[in-house]
Parts: structure tokens; C-alpha cells; sequence
């Protein structure tokens, strides 16, 4: 027996995200299974885990196999919380259901979350109350059959400059961006943001 479910065809994967958009829910039973959860990002992992300093309360949100967590500087503190409890002790929340982790830290984090999440924009005005620091991914929409997110099970469309837009308007500042993975319709860049004030 393996905890690895076997993966849906795109086209069986795009009508589920479908329905999920019309109830407006989150695919716990994905999520649950160690198995999806992906390796070939740990290298956004490490990326991310550059750009944090040292010593900093980290609150990773989505955290998956935890991997940045093993990647923080020396003296970090990580906080990790996602759809289903990852670890004894983690944060279980349901971004899809209003519910955010509590507490206060140096750097709230998101990698390949808000791509799951209905509206995307509350995580990110609720980031603010919690951390001065933002650190995000997102894989903006080129243009094209929206089908391949659909795939991917991403039940949103933002383009770069709608997503940075929403940036701005939950009270954050674009200090750094970086390129994670670019493909013919979707590309994935790396936010750094502080609180405005």
C-alpha cells in the first residue's frame, strides 16, 4: 500500500477544479496524501529560504512537505500550517474557509498556494496583520485555454499585473521579484514584499 494517489489525467483533474470553483472548496483528499506532494520544488524552497534572514519567526502557510523548513538560515524559527496537520504541533488551516493561522512573525510565507485559493486576496491583507514581510509565488496567466490550470487544479487566473495590482491593495511593497519557472502559458515569479505603511 503507498500514500501516493495515482495521478489524474489533466482533463479528469480540470473538471474536478471546476468543481471545486463552484463550491468553492479546497481538495483536502490531494493535499492528505504525502505522496503529491511534489519534490520538483524544492528548489523554490531554497530560493525562498535565501531570501530570509537569519533569526527571523518564519510563518509558512501551505507548507506541504515542509522542505523550507529544513532550508531556513541558522536561528530561524519555523512555523509550519497547512490543509491538513503536516507535523504534530502544526497549524491546520483552510485558507478556502476564511481560517488563518494566529499569531505574530518576521516573514509570512506562501509558495504555490494562492494558485488553490478561491479569493486570494484576503490571505494576503491577513499576511500583512500577521508579519511586516511577505515572501509569494505565483504562476501568472499568459493567456490561453485556461484548461491547463484547470489541470494543474488552480482555480484562479491572475495575470502579473492583476496579481501585483492585488499586492498593492492588500498593503504590500514589491521589493524583489525573481523568476521561479517559465512556461508557454503560465509564469511562476517570486515575490519579497514589506507591509506599506
Amino acid at each position: 500500500m503507498t500514500d501516493r494517489a495515482p495521478p489524474l489525467p489533466t482533463a479528469a483533474r480540470a473538471r474536478e477544479t471546476e468543481d471545486l470553483i463552484a463550491r468553492g472548496g479546497t481538495d483536502i483528499a490531494r493535499w492528505a496524501a504525502p505522496g503529491n506532494l511534489a519534490t520538483q520544488w524544492d528548489a523554490r524552497a531554497a530560493m525562498a529560504a535565501a531570501w530570509i534572514p537569519g533569526g527571523s519567526r518564519v510563518l509558512d502557510v501551505g507548507c506541504g512537505a515542509m522542505t523550507l523548513g529544513s532550508l531556513l538560515q541558522s536561528g530561524c524559527t519555523y512555523v509550519p500550517a497547512d490543509v491538513v496537520e503536516r507535523r504534530p504541533g502544526a497549524f491546520v488551516a483552510d485558507l478556502n474557509r476564511g481560517e488563518f493561522p494566529p499569531g505574530c512573525y518576521d516573514w509570512v510565507v506562501f509558495l504555490g498556494v494562492l494558485e488553490y485559493v478561491h479569493d486570494a486576496s484576503w490571505p494576503l491583507v491577513r499576511a500583512r496583520d500577521a508579519a511586516p514581510n511577505l515572501l509569494v509565488t505565483y504562476c501568472t496567466h499568459l493567456g490561453g485555454d485556461v484548461a491547463v490550470r484547470r489541470g494543474m487544479g488552480w482555480v484562479n487566473d491572475f495575470t502579473r499585473a492583476a496579481f501585483e495590482a492585488m499586492l498593492a491593495a492588500a498593503g504590500w511593497r514589491i521589493a524583489r521579484t525573481a523568476d521561479v519557472k517559465r512556461g508557454p502559458t503560465n509564469h511562476q515569479i517570486m515575490y519579497a514584499c514589506g507591509r506599506l505603511s
